[in-house]
């Protein structure tokens, strides 16, 4: 049996077969071959990006995250197409799914985008997938891709750009110099290989450009090599991730391996894609297929609409600055320091002031830093209001200490002051006898001259402001009450050192004393029994009448010996008795 189907023994139709089987050996080495990974990033990685499946079940030791158990949250959108949080999502076998067309190219900065079916024998994409961590010291991007036709070959390109304004075509992101472009090459067997191509707008394009002769362009591919992993499913993989959860994805080793899902992992810090001491945020990220080969000039075709990310090694640390009351009727500026590492931190330490409502926001590697503030007199820190809203840090005095900030991680702190408020109370009273005195009037002013107060002593001879900003004022009396003449009209200074209040707390205080004006007491005999039914006393001054005194109201008042006159001018007067007919 083995003689007919190999032949005769050196028969060419034998040596035929048996290079036929070699071959078929050697195809199914590279295959076991290619499912040999460790599934993981070295230096720290938790994430399987390099096994060719979406389950976290196939490293050693077992890795606790894949894109069926993510580090970071998916979730797809309902509507197709769209995009969701670390996912996009894409129209497929239809008549209205969009794609890069009319010769479009990686270097054109706005791709033409046009509508139609993509041909079988192009990718069609389903969706991708972008996930991040920090592990180990290194921040790490996972990526992945789904199709609807089964392949041997794939030929993607992820773009990560940092703006994320629209370019002219309405679709795909502005980019600017520094945005990222992750080739990913699959031939049909052995391992996909990862390049990367940073866009630039200097330099000598004949020799920086990977395919135009024209800035801006992407410029040489760099093999990722070691820094990166990648796989694509050579059988049945599930994907989990709504919506349509479960699908299967398939995949075989017919004649190669045949896919429709791909993955990769990159150490973005090993890779240099993120600088020592260089400070990179990616904003937006999108996937498009290139039409056939590995060939960097190969004409784009179907794509998937770009995705807001937050991939940086960078994270914020934002200071804000809230004051009770708000508005703030001082408007005071507060001086705060920001601290931390330095280097890589190298604009730390950094100091800067805000008023209420004010914010600072500061760039800064991932780290331990502290923020201080400077309280102005006159001012409180309310403890409970300040603090970081990741719960890191820890308010000594008028320092949080301790605030963690990661990479891609935006931190606010807050710092909440209350205007401390005090009271100054004036006490009137009268030189005779030091009896209060009601009836006069005060101004205060403030430092700057504003008035802030207008009171009027009442009748325990009391006047009192509260509601004032600790600071030292100037307090003098405007008007005296009737009858008192103003002995002292300067200004008194009146510091408030403490908060307090008219009724609670301490006051600031200061006293004024009034004299009475001039009195003139006039003494006289009784009128009774002479027959006078009417009688006055008229003083004048000069001629001017300037009091006049009628008892005759009354009969009574003829038995009077005497008459006060009080609120006299200083000067001489003339005194006489009238009798009235």
């Amino acid at each position: 049996m083995t003689e007919r189907v190999l032949g005769p023994s050196g028969s060419k139709r034998r040596k035929t077969r048996l290079l036929i089987i070699t071959a078929l050996l050697g195809t199914v080495f590279a295959v076991l071959f290619v499912t040999a990974s460790t599934a993981t990033l070295s230096g720290g990685s938790t994430f399987e990006s390099g096994d060719g499946d979406l389950a976290p079940n196939t490293s050693t030791p077992p890795a606790a995250h894949d894109w069926n158990a993510p580090v970071e949250p998916i979730a797809c959108p309902s509507t197709i197409p769209g995009a969701g949080t670390n996912c996009g999502l894409d129209l497929v076998k239809d008549q209205t799914d969009n794609s890069l067309g009319q010769g479009a190219k990686e270097d054109d900065p706005a791709p033409t985008v046009v509508s139609g079916q993509i041909p079988p024998s192009k990718d069609d994409l389903s969706r991708f997938y972008v996930n991040k961590e920090r592990a180990g010291g290194n921040d790490y991007l996972y990526l992945a891709w789904e199709r609807s036709n089964l392949l041997g070959s794939a030929h993607m390109d992820f773009e990560f750009n940092q703006d994320s304004t629209l370019s002219a075509n309405g679709v795909t992101p502005v980019r600017t110099a520094g945005d990222l472009l992750i080739d990913f090459d699959f031939g049909g067997s052995g391992v996909p290989v990862l390049q990367k191509h940073t866009w630039i707008t200097t330099g000598n394009a004949a020799t920086a450009c990977e395919a135009s002769n024209t800035l801006p362009c992407w410029d040489k591919a760099v093999t990722l090599g070691s820094s990166a992993e990648a796989q694509v499913n050579s059988a049945p993989v599930t994907d989990t991730n709504p919506p349509g959860a479960p699908r299967t994805l398939d995949g075989n080793t017919k004649n190669g391996i045949n896919s429709t899902f791909g993955e990769a992992g990159i150490n973005l810090t090993a890779s240099g894609i993120f600088s020592p001491g260089v400070c990179k945020h990616f904003g937006s990220a999108y996937l498009k297929s290139r039409s056939s080969g590995n060939s960097f000039s190969s004409e784009l075709k179907d794509f998937i609409a770009p995705i807001a990310v937050n991939i940086s090694n960078c994270g914020t640390l934002i200071v804000k600055k809230v004051t009770i009351p708000s508005p703030d009727p001082t408007d005071t500026s507060f001086s705060f320091t920001v601290n931390g590492a330095n280097p890589p931190n190298t604009i730390l330490p950094k100091t800067f002031g805000l008023k209420n409502g004010g914010s600072e926001s500061t760039t800064v590697f991932a780290g331990t830093f502290s923020a201080a503030e400077s309280v102005p007199t006159g001012w409180t820190l309310v403890a409970a209001s300040t603090s970081c809203d990741n719960n890191s840090g820890t308010l000594s005095g008028s320092t949080i200490s301790g605030i963690s900030v990661g990479a891609d991680e935006v931190v606010t702190c807050t710092f909440t002051n209350q205007l401390q408020r005090g009271a100054i109370k004036i006490t009137k009273t009268s030189t005779k006898g030091n009896t209060p005195l009601a009836g006069a009037t005060f101004e205060i002013k403030n430092s700057g001259g504003t008035v802030v107060g207008t009171p009027t002593s009442g009748a325990d001879g009391t006047a009192c402001v509260d509601n004032l900003p600790l600071g030292t004022y100037g307090v003098k009396e405007t008007a005296a009450p009737t009858g008192y003449k103003i002995d002292d009209a300067t200004s008194h200074s009146v510091s408030i050192t403490q908060a307090g209040t008219c009724t609670t707390g301490v006051q600031a205080t200061t006293s004024f004393t009034d004299t009475p004006l001039s009195e003139i007491e006039v003494k006289f005999t009784s009128l009774a029994g002479s027959g006078v039914t009417k009688a006055s006393i008229v003083c004048a001054n000069g001629g001017t009448v300037a009091a006049v005194s009628e008892n005759g109201n009354a009969d009574p008042a003829l038995d009077d010996t005497d008459e006060t006159f009080t609120s006299l001018t200083p000067g001489t007067y003339t005194c006489t008795v009238v009798v009235d007919p």
